[in-house]
């Protein structure tokens, strides 16, 4: 699934392409993935309208418009990308958005898996307002996010899952940030230090602020609205290098599961003190 490093990769791409643009018309061909709304009441609902602003907020785009906002989740296999209206149709296009410009934003999915949905201003807040933190703000302090893991005794790594948490962070960044930060994944939240926590805090912006300028990492789907695979999975330092050195002292990085979720990190420089 696309994580933070992606989804704002797509976003900054496709928002000056989008920004003042009005959408005169939209198209739709999987209604389940609109659900609960239907397609008809999506399309009524922001045909004509002028789009203000594309955001992120954790793994969702949100285009903002006059009124209300067009969300939008990749989930595995989503894709963005604008073009002329009147191009050639790619096999597995889901949705269109036609512009006034002549343009076009396109949803491609070939699994289905993501979705479309259109939230007022009074709706928005009950859908993405228990997301966490934002990472690439870095708008939270040391004794705030030391308050928060102070009775958490899951696991640091499946808690970076956890988007109440820090809101975007999903399985491959959080083995590369707990690496950054030489902290076991299976230490419990609670027990880190005070200099744990400040280096967890320093890994996850560093992290995810060099995926960002990598355009993201491509594993199997991903690819930009340019039509450009991400090129930071080439600086991965543990995920799936399992059996392979650790860049840091040479010792083989290791793979576990937790929570379902294949963990890769090195015993060596992550011993769980």
């Amino acid at each position: 699934m696309p994580e933070l490093p992606e989804v704002e990769t797509v976003v900054r791409a496709i928002r000056p392409r989008l920004s003042g643009r009005r959408i005169v018309d939209a198209c739709f061909t999987v209604p389940r993935q609109l659900l609960p709304q239907t397609d008809r009441q999506i399309r009524r609902a922001i045909k004509g309208q002028h789009i203000r602003d594309v955001r992120r907020r954790g793994k969702y785009i949100l285009v903002e418009l006059q009124k209300g906002v067009l969300m939008i989740h990749l989930r595995m296999t989503g894709r963005l990308y604008v073009r002329p209206v009147g191009q050639p149709a790619h096999a597995h296009e889901r949705a269109w958005f036609a512009l006034e410009d002549g343009h076009e934003l396109v949803f491609r999915d070939p699994r289905t898996l993501g979705t479309i949905s259109y939230a007022t201003p009074k709706t928005i807040d009950a859908l993405v307002g228990k997301l966490g933190w934002e990472p690439l703000q870095n708008d939270v302090d040391l004794p705030t996010v030391r308050e928060k893991l102070r009775t958490r005794r899951t696991p640091v790594k499946p808690l970076l899952l956890d988007q109440r948490l820090w809101a975007g962070i999903g399985n491959i960044y959080a083995s590369e940030i707990l690496w950054e930060a030489r902290i076991n994944p299976a230490k419990a939240a609670a027990s880190l230090t005070r200099q744990e926590t400040q280096r967890l805090m320093a890994a996850i912006l560093d992290v995810l602020s060099r995926a960002v300028k990598k355009g993201g990492s491509t594993i199997r789907d991903f690819m930009g609205p340019d039509g450009k695979a991400g090129a930071y999975q080439k600086q991965f330092r543990v995920y799936e290098r399992a059996g392979q050195p650790c860049l840091r002292c040479g010792s083989k990085v290791i793979r576990i599961v937790q929570a379902q979720r294949s963990t890769y990190y090195c015993r060596v420089c992550q011993k769980k003190r």
